[in-house]
């Protein structure tokens, strides 16, 4: 149909004199690599579009994947849902003139509400394959500080007044520069104070003809240094995430297992003092401490060095926070569950993780309902959770109706101030093991809940972790 159409209109511009051979339609000569990143911390995911095309999500300290387009005109979208909202809604929109062989990076600040975007141009970096260094350039995108200072250098370089890559304002990049392909440590201070460190991370290994951005970041909860940095590869789109070396990671332990003893929990081999002493069965410790890399940890029964009940290894990744849930598992054995808790807090949602460590030889569903509603005629929210696995995730979103209800994987809850009541039962069956529990949720809230096993076999405890 489209050919047939051309065909007519150029007939009858012939007939005039005026059919042209040339295209009025732009034509591309070479393309150009565009990501977006996104700088505002209790944000939701972004949707990055071109035109209308989408592109990628962008979480909180992320890239999208960098995508290849044409050198032509393009307007690049932002959409979001906003708190009140059930669809996406355009918050930001950036018009661009692609240029060939560039590379573009989008940064999105400010709020939700409010985005401010910032455009990072430089250009692609080619190689012939011989070359012995790799490039690098640097991103201020922390809005909590001021300008800062950044050193990249051999470890046993320490930071000095001149030696700096470069100083930067939040929102400004240092533009790409060549190293020798090898071992690195950035460090991040006040401008002009090289001794004020901010940020120093460990030793980061890099390969020639490799292309790196390295950004700054505010952290959030999941973050234990005051600044949180990433490393985004620019060709392929890989993220890292690097660790302040003078802030080792933490773990948290709950003790979740009704017939295990009282315990003494150590992180050392041969076996000297506990990290935690008396853990009793519900405790739940607050972060502590521990040493990156290899972690020997031992239960013992409290007081008693000789009685070991679990001996094993776990990695401590630097950066990282760990919880460590012992549970009797389906088969009755005493097992430790490692989870990576996520604690940032989202403006638009509340969040809440479950674990069931109830060994009752059943998986049982969880039901989510406004106050007063019941279980009745209502699907379970989670449904066949089993005992002894990592915790589940989920999300409540408000949505901003004439009647003000909120909905959420089909429960619609009348007043999100009024709260929430969670029902515990077995797998396909409404006899309740627990609940009503009322909880009082606002957006923003993470709520980590724990299901506990109790003496009498028909029914469980749900418990909202302390905050540590």
């Amino acid at each position: 149909m489209k050919h047939f159409l051309y065909l007519a209109v150029c007939v009858a511009l012939v007939s005039l004199g005026a059919c042209s051979n040339e295209s009025a339609l732009p034509v591309a000569k070479g393309e150009a690599s565009v990501r977006a990143i996104n700088a505002i911390p209790a944000s939701p995911a972004f949707s990055f579009l071109i035109e209308e095309r989408f592109i990628g999500a962008v979480e909180y300290k992320s890239s999208s994947n960098p995508s290849r387009y044409d050198d032509l005109d393009y307007t690049f979208n932002f959409d979001v849902v906003l708190a009140g909202g059930l669809v996406r809604t355009r918050v930001a929109s950036e018009f661009l003139d692609v240029e060939a062989d560039k590379d573009y990076t989008f940064i999105i600040s400010g709020s939700i509400a409010a985005p401010v975007i910032t455009l990072w141009e430089g250009d692609e970096r080619t190689w012939d394959g011989a070359e012995t260094v790799f490039e690098a350039r640097f991103g201020h995108t922390a809005a909590s500080v001021g300008n800062i200072d950044v050193y990249f250098a051999d470890a046993a370089i320490p930071p000095a007044l001149g030696s700096e890559q470069g100083t930067l304002a939040f929102g400004e990049f240092i533009p790409a520069a060549e190293f020798e392909a090898g071992d690195y440590v950035l460090t991040i201070t006040s401008t002009g104070d090289p001794a004020d460190v901010l940020f120093k991370s460990d030793s980061i290994t890099l390969e020639e003809r490799a292309v790196v951005m390295i950004n700054v970041f505010d952290s959030d909860a999941n973050d234990l240094s005051p600044l949180a940095v990433r490393l985004f590869n620019t060709v392929n789109g890989g993220t890292a995430a690097l660790a302040d070396v003078n802030f080792p990671p933490t773990a948290r332990f709950f003790h979740a297992s009704l017939d295990y003893d009282t315990v003494d929990i150590y992180i050392d081999d041969p076996l000297t003092t506990p990290l935690v002493a008396d853990h009793a069965f519900r405790d739940v410790t607050n972060d502590l401490e521990v040493p990156a890399g290899a972690l020997p940890l031992t239960y013992t029964t409290a007081g008693n060095i000789g009685s070991i009940l679990i001996d094993t290894d776990r990695i401590a990744t630097a950066g990282t926070r760990i919880h460590y849930y012992v549970v009797e598992n389906s088969a009755g054995v005493d097992v430790l569950v490692d989870h990576f808790p996520d604690r940032r807090s989202v403006e638009t949602l509340v969040k809440i993780s479950i674990i069931n460590t109830a060994a009752i030889g059943t998986a049982v569903d969880i039901y989510v309902v406004p106050p007063g509603t019941g279980i009745d005629d209502v699907t379970p929210l989670l449904g066949g959770v089993p005992v002894g696995l990592d915790p589940v995730n989920f999300t409540l979103v408000e949505v901003d109706f004439e009647d003000e209800s909120i909905i959420f994987n089909g429960n619609q809850f009348r007043d999100l101030a009024a709260g929430i009541e969670v029902y515990v039962t077995p797998l396909g069956e409404k006899t309740l093991l627990a609940g009503p529990v009322p909880l009082d949720v606002a957006l923003g809230d993470v709520l980590e809940a724990i299901i506990y096993e109790t003496i009498d076999p028909t029914v469980v405890d749900l418990v909202i972790a302390p905050v540590p």
